[in-house]
C-alpha cells in the first residue's frame, strides 16, 4: 500500500479553510449574535474578537502542522505528544458527534433547500435526500484528491463571489423605513452581552484548522499549511466583518437582532426582493460547500489516522490503490452519519458536545508547550514554522477557549438545559470503549 500523494497546493488548501468556515453561520447566526449586544460597535468588535481567537489558533496549528505534516490533524498532534488515550478520545468524539454530527446537520439543511429548488425531490423524505447528498459528496472525495479539491475550490469561489454581490447590493441600495421587531436577549451588562455574542460567532469561525487534517496530501506542507491556515482565517474574518457592516447599513442593529434570516430582511429593506432566489441559492452553495469540505477532511482523516495508529479498526487506514484516498474511512463516516440522521436530534447532539469540542481544541494547542521544550521538539529544523510571540499566542487561545466554554455552559444553564452534560457523558463512554479496546488488543 502506498501513502497519500501530496497534490494539494496553497490555493486548494486555502479554499478548504475559507470554504469550511463560511458556511451557513454567517447567514443564520448573525441575528443571534446581534441579539445580546447593546450597539453596533460591540457587535463588530465581537466578530473581530472571534476572528482573532481563530487566528490565534491558526498560528499555533500552523506550527504543529509543519512539525507533523501528515494526515490526522488534532488527533495526530495529541497522539504524538500526549499518547494514544487523549488522541483516541478526540477521534471518538469526532466520529460519534463532532464531525459526523456536523455533516448530518449540513446535509439535512442542504436537503431542505434542494427540495425548494427541485419540487420533484419532495417525493423523498428530508433524511433520505440528505443521505443521498452525503453519499454523493463522499463518492466525489473517494476519487483522486485533486478531483475533490478542485470541486471544492469551485464551490468556495462561487460562494465568495455571491457574498460580495449581496454586500454590494446592500451598500448601494437605498434603505427603506422598516418597523424593526428586535428580539433582544440583553442582561443589562455589556460585558455579559459581549460574551454571549461570542457563542454563535465561535460556531461561525469553526473550521479554521481544517487544512491540518490533510497535511499528508499537501505539497510542501511546511510552507503551504501556514499560508492556508493563517491566510484563510484572515480572509474569513474580513468577509464576516464586511457582511455584518452591510447588514447594519441596510436595516440597523435593531432590524437584525434575533432574526433568523437577516440577509433576506436586509435585501427587502433596500428594495432588492428580486434577489431573494439568488440568496437562497447562495445559502445552498455555502452549506453544500461546508458539507463537502467536512466530509473530505476532518472526520474521515481522523478515522484514517486512528486506524494507522492502531487505536481503531485497521481497515479504515487503507487507501484506494488507484486514487490513494481513504475510501474505507469515508464509507464508515457516511454510514454513521446516515444512522444519526434517521435516529437522533442531531442539532441537540452537536450542541451537547460543544464544550468538549472547544476544550479539545485547547488541549491540541497545548501540545505546543511540550514540543517546544520537551524531547519531541525540533529546534534545529529551520523548516518549522514558528508561532509568533510564543508562548503568549497559545496561552491566549487556551484562555479564550475556557472563556467561551464557560459562556456556553452559562447560556445553556440560563435556558434550563443540561445539554453540555450529555457531551461529557459521551466522553466518559469513549473512555470505557478505549479501556475495552486496549485490553482486547
Amino acid at each position: 500500500m502506498t501513502g497519500p500523494k501530496r497534490v494539494l497546493r496553497t490555493f486548494d488548501a486555502t479554499s478548504m479553510v475559507t470554504g469550511n468556515m463560511i458556511g451557513s453561520g454567517i447567514f443564520l447566526l448573525a441575528g443571534y449574535a446581534a441579539a445580546s449586544v447593546p450597539d453596533s460597535s460591540t457587535l463588530i468588535l465581537a466578530w473581530i474578537g472571534g476572528g482573532v481567537m481563530a487566528l490565534l489558533g491558526a498560528f499555533a496549528i500552523a506550527e504543529l502542522s509543519t512539525r507533523f505534516p501528515e494526515t490526522g490533524g488534532d488527533f495526530l498532534y495529541l497522539h504524538r505528544v500526549y499518547g494514544p488515550f487523549p488522541a483516541f478520545l478526540h477521534g471518538w468524539m469526532s466520529l460519534v458527534i463532532f464531525e459526523s454530527g456536523s455533516i448530518a446537520v449540513l446535509a439535512l439543511f442542504s436537503a431542505k433547500y434542494t427540495q425548494q429548488f427541485f419540487p420533484a425531490s419532495q417525493i423523498l423524505s428530508v433524511p433520505l435526500l440528505a443521505s443521498l447528498l452525503v453519499l454523493f459528496f463522499s463518492g466525489i472525495h473517494c476519487l483522486k484528491v485533486e478531483v475533490g479539491s478542485r470541486f471544492q475550490s469551485i464551490l468556495t469561489v462561487a460562494k465568495i463571489l455571491g457574498i460580495f454581490l449581496m454586500v454590494s447590493l446592500l451598500f448601494s441600495g437605498d434603505p427603506n423605513e422598516i418597523n424593526p421587531n428586535p428580539k433582544t436577549d440583553q442582561s443589562g451588562n455589556p460585558f455579559i452581552g459581549f460574551t454571549r455574542a461570542l457563542i454563535p460567532i465561535f460556531f461561525a469561525y469553526t473550521g479554521w484548522n481544517v487544512a491540518g487534517y490533510i497535511g499528508g496530501e499537501i505539497q510542501n506542507p511546511r510552507k503551504t499549511l501556514p499560508r492556508a491556515l493563517i491566510g484563510g482565517t484572515l480572509i474569513t474574518m474580513t468577509i464576516y466583518v464586511i457582511v455584518n457592516l452591510s447588514f447594519i447599513q441596510s436595516v440597523g442593529l435593531a432590524g437584525i437582532q434575533g432574526q433568523d434570516m437577516v440577509p433576506l430582511i436586509a435585501l427587502k429593506a433596500v428594495g432588492a426582493e428580486s434577489w431573494t432566489t439568488f440568496l437562497s441559492i447562495l445559502i445552498f452553495i455555502s452549506v453544500a460547500s461546508s458539507l463537502s469540505i467536512t466530509i473530505q477532511t476532518a472526520g474521515a482523516r481522523v478515522i484514517q489516522a486512528m486506524g494507522e495508529q492502531g487505536v481503531f479498526f485497521q481497515f479504515t487506514a487503507r487507501l484506494h490503490r488507484k486514487f490513494h484516498t481513504p475510501v474505507n474511512a469515508l464509507l464508515v463516516q457516511a454510514i454513521w452519519t446516515i444512522f444519526l440522521m434517521f435516529t437522533l436530534d442531531i442539532e441537540s447532539l452537536v450542541d451537547s458536545a460543544t464544550v468538549v469540542m472547544i476544550m479539545f481544541s485547547a488541549l491540541s494547542i497545548s501540545t505546543l508547550f511540550k514540543v517546544n521544550y520537551g524531547r519531541n521538539g525540533l529546534k534545529g529544523n529551520e523548516n518549522i514554522y514558528r508561532t509568533p510571540l510564543f508562548p503568549l499566542v497559545p496561552v491566549a487561545y487556551i484562555l479564550s477557549a475556557i472563556f467561551i466554554s464557560w459562556g456556553v455552559i452559562q447560556f445553556h444553564l440560563s435556558q434550563g438545559s443540561i445539554l453540555p452534560i450529555w457531551g461529557l457523558s459521551f466522553l466518559l463512554f469513549g473512555s470505557i470503549v478505549y479501556m475495552i479496546w486496549k485490553k482486547k488488543s
